[in-house]
């Protein structure tokens, strides 16, 4: 009984002279970048009318919307797909005879799938169809499954390469690195921050766009990518 004793206690000093403890952390941050072709356009149609009657002022603003809602309802978008961003009139405007003048305003922004062939032929419906003081802003983004996936894979190279420099960095000053102490996080995008992506989390819609139109840009040139970044900052153990 005492020998099986002491053998418990002999082998259990000798795992612990087997692991030595941290002398110390070594603290490595990876980076990993990707250029991301965008799959989500938000257009920012924004219409403004003037007039010295408050009241004419607002009904040829509901008639030039109606006018692009007509477009909309023919192009098969569905209404969820449209949100209003602003709807406003003031009387802070003059016009030249130093008469008071009512300014209304009424901005529409409509999320879809990103396509330059639609992009092209909404931008060349404005330019062809009977519409006045319309304007149109845009704006790409990635979607929420699209940004996952990027995120995942750059999460990964990261990581990989934190590692591969705490090494290089370890050999250099002649130290072993026994664990890992502490992972965190951190994102972002280079040209769309992720905390500015403002998608709603739906499956953005779709338009038919058969008529023919006038080419624009949109003909010719691709839209921009994303660039997106993921960086994680690893405490290494290390020991001598």
């Amino acid at each position: 009984m005492k020998k099986h004793v002491l053998f418990i206690l002999f082998f259990t000093a000798a795992a612990f002279a087997q692991t030595p403890k941290p002398a110390g952390e070594l603290t490595s941050e990876g980076t990993a970048t990707k250029k991301v072709k965008p799959d989500i356009v938000t257009l920012e149609i924004s219409v403004s009318k003037q007039n010295e009657s408050e009241k004419n002022a607002l009904k040829e603003l509901n008639d030039e919307v109606g006018k692009l809602e007509s477009f909309f309802t023919r192009t098969g978008l569905p209404k969820e797909s449209i949100t209003i961003a602003e709807y406003e009139i003031n009387d802070n405007y003059r016009d030249d005879k130093d008469k008071k003048v009512y300014q209304a305003n009424n901005t529409l922004k409509v999320e879809l799938k990103l396509d330059n062939k639609l992009l092209d032929a909404f931008y060349g419906e404005l330019q062809a169809g009977n519409y006045k003081d319309v304007s149109v802003d845009y704006e790409t983004s990635l979607s929420a499954g699209l940004r996952k996936k990027v995120s995942a894979e750059l999460v990964d190279k990261a990581i990989a390469d934190a590692k591969e420099k705490a090494e290089a960095i370890a050999k250099s000053l002649g130290v072993k690195i026994s664990g890992i102490r502490h992972v965190s996080k951190y994102g972002r995008s280079g040209i769309v921050m992720v905390d500015e992506v403002k998608y709603r989390g739906l499956e953005a819609a779709s338009m038919k766009m058969d008529a023919p139109h006038p080419p624009t840009v949109f003909a010719k040139y691709e839209v921009q990518d994303i660039e997106v970044e993921e960086q994680i900052t690893i405490i290494f153990d290390i020991t001598k």
